[in-house]
């Protein structure tokens, strides 16, 4: 019975991947001033989630060696991203797609997959800390999942494109719980590598590719408009994290 509560419940969170819908019926020209914004509140969410939740959560387990793991996904994405770059240059193809969308897909797939397997871990413990958990999770995954559709959105992929894309990742999820499951505790001892790892991914994304972006927009109002909605992405996360955390 835990087991079939969990599947109902990751299933409910992947859903939450389909809040970018709401893109889907904006016209082209409000799009565009949305995202100036809403990238800039994407960068926040993603140093909120890598100081805030992954990093200490990881460090729980790993301490020191935390920081190995951070700078481990910080080159593994540095090299993809050479590579991908590299890659359409060979061939001579024009890059309508930046490879921060799909550096993104990666680091959000591995988020969801850990997100999944926690769920696991609390249903097999209890329903009721199963449920305490689904609420926290999905807290946290709206603003996370919103930012993640405005990087595919800026990273080139169109609207439907990104809202199939950035499901799929969210079905990680539910691999993870399925996978603890099965395997119960056997494959555990990853989670805080993975952490690491996945903390240095958000981290290369937003310092590299989302903040050097928003330099590009000069404009005063909007240089204001987009450091109060980076700093708001930072405060959401916070919070989110104090809340979850007690």
């Amino acid at each position: 019975m835990n087991s079939i509560y969990a599947i109902i419940s990751v299933s409910i969170v992947s859903l939450a991947s389909l809040v970018g819908a709401f893109f889907l019926v904006l016209k082209p020209k409000t799009l565009e001033t949305i995202i100036t914004y809403t990238l800039a509140f994407s960068s926040g969410i993603l140093l909120g989630t890598t100081f805030y939740d992954l990093i200490p959560e990881s460090f729980q387990h790993l301490n020191n060696e935390t920081y190995t793991w951070v700078i481990v996904g910080i080159v593994t994405f540095f090299i993809i991203e050479k590579l991908i770059h590299w890659h359409h240059h060979m061939k001579g193809e024009k890059e309508e797609e930046k490879p921060v969308a799909y550096l993104a897909l990666v680091g959000d797939s591995i988020h969801n997959f850990l997100d999944g397997a926690i769920m696991g871990v609390a249903y097999l413990t209890s329903i009721p800390l199963g449920v305490t958990t689904t609420l926290a999770v999905i807290a946290h995954e709206i603003p996370h999942e919103l930012g993640d559709f405005t990087i595919l959105l800026y990273g080139g992929f169109n609207r439907k494109k990104a809202l199939v894309y950035n499901f799929l990742s969210a079905l990680t999820a539910l691999l993870g719980t399925i996978m603890v499951l099965v395997f119960s505790d056997k494959l555990l001892f990853l989670s805080p590598y993975l952490i690491g790892f996945a903390a240095g991914n958000f981290l290369y994304i937003a310092a590299s590719d989302l903040i050097p972006e928003l330099h590009e927009k000069k404009l005063g109002a909007i240089s204001v408009i987009q450091t109060v909605s980076l700093i708001g992405g930072v405060f959401v996360m916070y919070y989110l994290t104090r809340l979850i955390g007690g």
